[in-house]
Parts: C-alpha cells; sequence; structure tokens
C-alpha cells in the first residue's frame, strides 16, 4: 500500500531580487525556460546574484535561519506605512494577550520551558511586526481582537499552533510566518452573515456552502496584506484540506497541503471543540481529544496529532480537578501514551476539607475506574473550593 511520507522541511520565502543580500541560501532549484540556473542549497554571493539580475530574474525562494530573523521581518512590511499609534501598542499588546485564555497560554499549556520561551519570543516578535503594519494592525483592528463570537477561538489555535512549530525545531522566521498564518487564519469569517454563524440548529446545505466560502474570503483579504509569499493567504485557504482527502475547498490530501496549514487544521479543530458556539456548550478536554483521535484516520496529519500530544498539555498547568469520587486534586504528570489519565495529587476530601498532611497521589491511568468529571484554573477561584462549587466551574471560563 502506498502511504505518503511527511517530513520536516524548513520552509522558503519568496523574496524580490532586489532584497536578496549575499550569504541567503535558495530555498528550491531556479529555472527559467527549462533551463536549470542554480539548484537549491546554492549559497547567494554577490556575482550569483549579479547574473540573476541579468537574466531577468525578478525574484528567488530562500531559507531564512535564526540569524536571518531581522532580515525577515524588515521583508514582511516594508512596502507598508507604520500606524500612527505608536503611544497605543504597548497597553493593546498587554490587552490582546489578557484575552487568551489562561489556560492556552504557553506557561500554562507547552510541555517544555525551551518551547515556552521559543513561543514567547515569537510572540513578541509577532507584535513587532503587526505594530509596523498598518494592513495588519488593520486586520486586529477588523477582528475586534478576536472577540468577535466567530474568531474567539483564533487566540487559542494560535497558541497551540506555535507550541507545535517549536516542538518540531521550526526556526524563528518560519515561526514568525506561522505565528502570523496561525492568527489571522479565519479573518474570513468575518464576512459570512451572521445570522447563519448564530444559527442556533443545524445548518442546511445552502447555508454550509456559505460558510465554506470564508476561505475564499480570509485568502483575498491576506493576499492584500502579503507582499512576499509568506504563508498567510495559504493557511486560510487550506485550513480547512483533509489529510486524507475528502475536505474543502480543493479536496487536497497529504502533504500536498502545507505544513503550517496541517498544524492550523489540528488545532482549530481542537480549539473549537474546547470553546462555547452559539449552537453547543465547549468539551471537556478528554472528549475533544477523542474526537480529534478518530481524526487521525480521515482529516488529521498523525504525525502532526503526535505533535501536538509531545509539546501541548491536554490538562494544563493550574488545572484542579473534581474526580468521580468527589475528591480534588491537581496534576503532577500528564503522560503523552495517555494524555486523558494524567497522575494527579489529591488535595482535598469529597466535602472539600484540605488534606493536610494527607495529600496522596494517584496515577488515573492505573485506575481506568476513577474519571475527571470537572476542572477548573486553580489561580481563578479560592482554595476551599467545595465540590458543589466545582460543579458548574470549568477550566475554561
Amino acid at each position: 500500500m502506498n502511504r505518503t511520507v511527511s517530513y520536516i522541511r524548513q520552509p522558503d520565502f519568496r523574496v524580490p531580487l532586489a532584497k536578496v543580500t549575499p550569504g541567503m541560501t535558495l530555498g528550491r532549484n531556479l529555472e527559467m525556460n527549462g533551463r536549470l540556473l542554480l539548484r537549491h542549497g546554492a549559497v547567494l554571493d554577490p556575482e550569483r546574484i549579479g547574473k540573476l539580475g541579468k537574466f531577468g530574474v525578478d525574484y528567488v525562494h530562500v531559507v531564512f535561519g535564526d540569524e536571518d530573523l531581522d532580515i525577515y521581518k524588515g521583508l514582511l512590511c516594508c512596502q507598508d506605512k507604520p500606524p500612527d499609534y505608536h503611544h497605543l501598542q504597548c497597553t493593546i499588546r498587554d490587552t490582546f494577550l489578557e484575552l487568551v485564555p489562561a489556560w492556552a497560554r504557553p506557561a500554562n499549556c507547552a510541555r517544555d520551558e525551551k518551547v515556552i520561551k521559543l513561543v514567547n519570543t515569537t510572540i513578541e516578535h509577532t507584535f513587532e511586526v503587526i505594530f509596523s503594519s498598518r494592513r495588519l494592525f488593520e486586520l486586529l483592528r477588523l477582528s475586534r481582537m478576536f472577540q468577535l463570537e466567530p474568531l474567539k477561538h483564533c487566540p487559542v489555535t494560535w497558541m497551540y499552533s506555535l507550541c507545535v512549530g517549536a516542538g518540531l525545531g521550526y526556526s524563528l522566521p518560519t515561526l514568525l510566518d506561522l505565528s502570523l498564518s496561525a492568527l489571522f487564519y479565519d479573518i474570513g469569517m468575518l464576512k459570512v452573515p451572521q445570522d447563519i454563524l448564530s444559527k442556533p440548529g443545524r445548518l442546511t446545505e445552502l447555508e454550509f456552502a456559505e460558510i465554506k466560502k470564508h476561505v475564499y474570503f480570509g485568502r483575498r483579504l491576506l493576499e492584500a496584506v502579503s507582499d512576499f509569499g509568506f504563508s498567510m493567504p495559504l493557511v486560510s485557504f487550506e485550513h480547512h484540506e483533509h489529510y486524507y482527502g475528502g475536505g474543502y475547498p480543493k479536496n487536497k490530501r497529504g502533504d500536498s497541503i502545507h505544513e503550517f496549514s496541517q498544524i492550523v487544521g489540528l488545532t482549530d479543530k481542537f480549539a473549537a471543540l474546547m470553546t462555547t458556539r452559539f449552537h453547543r456548550d465547549r468539551f471537556q478536554p478528554y472528549q475533544a481529544y477523542e474526537m480529534l483521535l478518530a481524526q487521525t484516520k480521515t482529516a488529521v496529519s498523525p504525525r502532526i496529532f503526535v505533535a501536538f500530544l509531545k509539546h501541548v498539555l491536554l490538562y494544563p498547568r493550574g488545572s484542579r480537578f473534581r474526580l468521580s469520587t468527589g475528591e480534588i486534586a491537581v496534576p503532577l504528570d500528564v503522560p503523552i501514551k495517555a494524555p486523558t489519565r494524567p497522575r494527579v495529587l489529591i488535595t482535598h476530601s469529597a466535602n472539600g476539607h484540605e488534606l493536610l498532611g494527607l495529600q496522596r497521589e494517584h496515577n488515573l491511568a492505573a485506575d481506568p475506574d476513577l474519571r475527571i468529571e470537572s476542572f477548573a484554573i486553580m489561580d481563578q477561584y479560592p482554595s476551599n473550593i467545595s465540590p458543589e462549587d466545582i460543579e458548574t466551574l470549568s477550566l475554561l471560563d
């Protein structure tokens, strides 16, 4: 049986020849009229750049490393004008990050410190680029900081995508490209009629066809801010393609779908399941995980799914569980092979009393009869929380 083989590859970036500097590396073979001019991996020196200009080459695809981050950031918006709100930038940045749910912030949802540090660094570069571009800033304003109902899950998708990309070993320029793509990928939803998006019941075929147009709307909006072929329009267009076919809009499959689109497609599904919608309540993490696991045979890349489990905690730090016994516990370890069955520390009895000196560990993976029934973020609720209170609480509030 033929199988599509996935592999990790740093994406290349389309750069005008006039912006190419000596030392850049070609990301693709460069051909003209069927003639190979330079092979993938060739280092561009002044002589080669000059010859390419004489051949009439307008642009090349290059690979950026961490040392090229400043060059890449300059290319993103060099034809744009910065917005005139510099005095508001810090306030806007802090306000936006506060709108990201506590459970989806890197310090809580990423498994290891290296990924947390890399994601936080990428977030800072992302805001620097947004605040350097009037057009990107306008997209942020248009989304009302992603607090409009159709876009509320996007900041969660953004954080999860960065955790996966950092875990896969992406360079900073590549992570920045993924960051912008994962932030604005669903912006086309703003063009879908609100009465369809807010419909509480099942959609008709015609209504679903209207929703599917958002990938075209998103691509059109993002092409207007994408001077150098970075990945925002493509990810917006492809994030509903399925790894084994059957997705939309082009029914692509396998690695013909851009790796960023595979990542955002998966994290979008998980974020949407963990977010309340007009027509349903949010799901518990174990329910969302089981739904995502089922899609590894249809829609989701198995390799990206494994990367997600390796680098994103299903039950974030600071979680507090109510177990089926009525006892309250906190997670100690969330195993990759059994992410819905963490090892926990039981801190409160079933009647809500703190077990001072009597706290005990319990491995849920070894006890299939014990279940997590509800959970909350520890820093959002008082320590003397009762089982009755926790019944109505959710980590996602």
